[in-house]
């Protein structure tokens, strides 16, 4: 039913615009407080969450307004914001247009964040020694989220795209709301009671600090510390942190940056593999060619010591020897056949007569020249044996006996030993005890 002010059917685009001329010329100027959320600011534009426990509203600030900032913005400021209520005609969302903005301080949801993130770190339940060890190749992951997510179609796409090979059991759960927490658990249970899981992964695509909030639970993180398999964990965007992330064996900064650091993990290890492969290929070939080589050279020595090898070496080297040898025959016998056809060859050419007769001059004539040698060798050594013999005939003892010899005698009769001629008589001799008479023998 049309309303009595509006005539005829509207389009999409028309009905929006005379939305938009509404909310401008009821709502020319607001100021309204709350909480920012999703900062973002893109060439010179800034988008920002206003909330509050009970609603939120879209907030835009041109580039020309920024001058009004007296400071920068931040997640979780509380903050005043002067401007008008516009509708963004694309969409047909209203959003407010800000001109003025002032930082009124901590929003309340950002303040009980910091207050039990500080309460659970005084706990140790963000220290590292509560980490478990990441695996460093899971080949059996579960999954949590929702299973109509868009985050959950990225993170199965980054892993198909990069070739993850692995299986994948997804347990459904939502990840928004207050009953987000709670779901959150029993999921997790399902997935620790199922023994090939090696790795839960905790995914939630982007959206507002109170959309996020579910992960902020105090009883969802204590649940979570007590886990018994590792967790990583790709919750919003970049900047977005949660208290599931600090109690996370790992943080992602998105589900599809989880989904890079399992398959990076995967395609690492397939290098590797690769690389161990080729290494072990190459070792292998290695020690495979130094073991041939040192079977041949092994191979080698067993022959030269090996009794039959030894012995056809020697057959060997006596048919070698058998074989110079008659080959030296063979040449021997060549050169003295070519020697007594030479000799026959001049016999030939000479007759047998003026050889004979030459050859019996020659002999002739060394006949007659060897006994005038002899005859003269032998007057020679008959010489020589005279005067040998003349010499010792005057030596000969039987002829100084024959000329007689003298014995000194002492006055006693005893043979005198040791004396000396006398110099006055030779007949006396100079003893010891005195001179003596020397008896003359023949």
């Amino acid at each position: 039913m049309l309303t009595p002010f509006i005539k005829g059917a509207l389009s999409v685009g028309e009905l929006s615009l005379y939305l938009r001329q509404l909310v401008r010329d009821a709502f020319p100027f607001v100021a309204v407080y709350g909480e920012i959320s999703n900062l973002r600011t893109v060439k010179g534009i800034t988008w920002f969450t206003l909330k509050d426990a009970a609603s939120q509203i879209s907030v835009v600030l041109f580039q020309a307004d920024h001058a009004s900032l007296q400071q920068p913005l931040e997640n979780g400021q509380s903050v005043l914001v002067e401007g008008r209520i516009d509708v963004y005609v694309a969409s047909g969302r209203y959003q407010l247009v800000a001109k003025k903005i002032r930082k009124l301080g901590v929003g309340e949801l950002q303040r009980q964040f910091e207050v039990l993130k500080e309460k659970l770190r005084n706990e140790g339940l963000f220290s590292p020694e509560k980490k478990l060890p990441f695996p460093a190749l899971p080949k059996h992951i579960g999954i949590i989220t929702s299973p109509e997510a868009a985050a959950l179609q990225d993170f199965l796409q980054i892993l198909r795209r990069k070739n993850w090979k692995g299986s994948l059991l997804l347990s459904p759960s939502l990840v928004q709301g207050n009953g987000a927490p709670s779901a959150i658990m029993k999921a997790f249970r399902r997935l620790q009671q199922r023994p090939e899981i090696e790795l839960i992964v905790l995914i939630r695509g982007g959206g507002s600090f109170e959309d996020l909030n579910c992960f902020n639970h105090e009883g969802l993180v204590r649940f979570l510390a007590q886990r018994r398999k590792p967790l990583l964990t790709g919750i919003g965007h970049e900047t977005d942190y949660t208290l599931c992330d600090f109690i996370a064996d790992k943080r992602a900064e998105t589900p599809t940056a989880a989904a890079e650091i399992l398959a990076n993990a995967y395609q690492n290890a397939l290098q590797q593999r690769q690389n161990n492969l080729q290494r072990l290929r190459r070792a292998f070939e290695f020690r495979y060619q130094n073991c041939r080589q040192r079977y041949g050279v092994a191979e080698m020595s067993l022959k030269r010591f090996c009794p039959s090898h030894m012995i056809e070496q020697q057959r060997q080297c006596c048919l070698q020897l058998s074989k110079d040898f008659d080959n030296a025959c063979r040449r021997q016998l060549q050169n003295k056949q070519y020697a007594f056809d030479k000799i026959c060859s001049r016999i030939q050419t000479v007759p047998l007569a003026f050889h004979i007769r030459e050859h019996r001059e020659k002999l002739k004539t060394a006949t007659d020249r060897l006994q005038q040698c002899f005859r003269q060798t032998y007057e020679l050594h008959t010489q020589r044996m005279e005067q040998l013999s003349q010499r010792l005939q005057a030596f000969s003892v039987e002829r100084q006996l024959k000329r007689g010899f003298l014995i000194p005698l002492a006055n006693d009769g005893c043979t005198l030993q040791s004396f000396s001629p006398s110099s006055d008589n030779p007949q006396y001799v100079q003893h010891q005890s005195g001179t003596y008479r020397v008896q003359i023998v023949k």
